[in-house]
Order: C-alpha cells, then structure tokens, then sequence
C-alpha cells in the first residue's frame, strides 16, 4: 500500500535503479538482479478502493435447489461408505458412470426421480430416506 511520502515524491527508496550503459555502444543492457517489471506485476492499486469508491458486493447465496442437491449427495455420500460399495458398484447398479455418481454426491448434477428407487434399493433404504431431514 502507497503512503502518502511516496504518493508526494514519486519515489522509493527501494525501487530498482537503472543501470549504467556500457562503453561499447553494441553491448546489450543488462538490468541487476531486481528487474523493475518483476516488482511492479504484483503491486497494482485500486483507484477505487484507495479513493473509497469501490461498491462493496453481497456475498451470493445458493439457491436453495443445489443446496438440497448438496445436502442429497452428502447422504448418499455417507451411507455408500456405511455400506462399503464403491462409486463404480453404485453406478453398475444405477446404469451410469461412476463419474456421474461422483457428480451425484458432490451435488453437481440432480438426481433424476427415475432413479430414485433404484439408488434406494441399491444403497437398502426406503425412497422416503431420500426425502427425510436434510442439511438443505
């Protein structure tokens, strides 16, 4: 962050100095160790935030169907290790990839109703545990 010393004089004292030519005019320029573009890459200012203009956002909340999507995926998530089936098993059974199971737990993707009594049977719970208290 700037202060107000070297918003006054343009100048710090660490900032890189350019080097001295060399006597033969063909030679190449050589910078030290410290090259300027390197120091300045990582330091950009924020006129608006240092003029105190900058529009301060809403965090941005879910909605509540991939949250319920999510608190879904935990529960199958959990009761698939309960079981000790592997993603590949419940995707044999279910007719898809185990990708898409992945995708199924992690909340990515919704789980289509006609597969709701299939993942029932597959993971031995009635259809309403799909539909019982969740963290949604």
């Amino acid at each position: 962050m700037l202060n107000h010393a070297e918003l006054s004089y343009g100048r710090t004292s660490s900032a890189p100095r350019i080097p001295a030519l060399s006597a033969g005019h063909n030679q190449p320029l050589r910078q030290s160790s410290g090259s300027a573009v390197n120091l300045m890459a990582g330091h950009q200012i924020d006129l608006e935030e240092l003029l105190g203009t900058k529009q301060a956002t809403m965090p941005r909340q879910e909605p509540e169907r991939i949250r319920w999507d999510k608190a879904l995926g935990k529960r199958i998530r959990h009761r698939r290790g309960q079981l000790g089936l592997s993603m590949e098993r419940v995707a044999e059974a279910v007719g898809c990839t185990y990708q898409q199971v992945q995708k199924y737990e992690l909340g990515r993707n919704a789980i289509k109703a006609a597969l709701v009594p299939v993942l029932a049977e597959t993971l031995a719970v009635p259809v309403t545990w799909f539909f019982e208290s969740s963290d949604a």
